[in-house]
């Protein structure tokens, strides 16, 4: 049994040892073998993994924990860089297909009277945007992006019920997902 640490200055060259950590959990997850442990260091780490093995048993299971006393935040999103100011407090960001990799959850849409938004058409993609912790609500048109309402209800359009916003102001944070062709 081996333990295979994992560091934000480490490398994915490296072996794993304690003084030659890995750099990703996915690289140890691509090397860890049943009755293995991936201890991960503190850090923030943006990466999606997927382990090759679980292990064989109970007794022989891959283990992943963070290190001792460390704070270790393991994110699925990434960090979108070159924003521009367009107007006023809109911004824009072109995001490249490649980022996402074999599946783009911006393209897959999802739709259906179970959705919970503030009014129709009701759809919405699978990806959500994100800015100092807080979602953005997803519109369908530019003007709801440059001049958002305040919205203190949301209506549920499969049981007609409404509930009230838990943070109205996070309503005014808007984002519209867009393709080019």
């Amino acid at each position: 049994m081996t333990t295979l640490h994992v560091a934000t200055d480490g490398a994915d060259t490296a072996d794993g040892s304690e003084d030659r950590p890995l750099r990703t959990i996915s690289r140890a997850a691509e090397l860890a073998r049943p009755g293995d442990t991936v201890l991960v260091h503190g850090g923030e780490y943006r990466e999606w993994v997927r382990p090759r093995r679980g292990g064989l048993s109970d007794a022989r299971r891959i283990t992943y924990q963070a290190a001792p006393g460390e704070h270790v935040v393991i994110k699925g999103s990434e960090r979108v860089t070159g924003w521009e100011r367009e107007q006023g407090t809109v911004w824009r960001a072109s995001v490249p297909n490649a980022l996402f990799g074999d599946w783009n959850p911006y393209v897959q849409q999802v739709a259906g009277d179970w959705l919970v938004e503030p009014r129709a058409p009701l759809a919405r993609h699978l990806g959500d945007v994100y800015l100092n912790g807080l979602s953005f609500y997803e519109v369908s048109t530019r003007d709801e992006v440059t001049d958002p309402p305040l919205r203190t209800e949301i209506t549920d359009h499969w049981t007609r019920t409404s509930d009230w916003v838990r943070n109205p102001g996070q309503t005014l944070c808007r984002s519209k997902i867009g393709f080019a062709s």
